[in-house]
């Protein structure tokens, strides 16, 4: 994961995901820089914008 942020960084890149609610991938991607964009019932839906910090970078 590190690679492709730092890939999209370079490239002054967003990145999208989006993971189901209540499951604990959110808390990994928010360690990543990830914040909430939206969410539904099903889906939390997250962005990570270019320069966000990231662990041990």
């Amino acid at each position: 994961m590190r690679t492709v942020l730092k890939r999209a960084d370079a490239d002054n890149m967003p990145v999208r995901l989006n993971v189901l609610q209540g499951s604990p991938a959110q808390r990994l991607y928010e360690r990543h820089g990830f914040t909430v964009e939206d969410q539904d019932p099903i889906d939390v839906f997250m962005v990570r914008q270019p320069g966000a910090r990231c662990p041990n970078t």
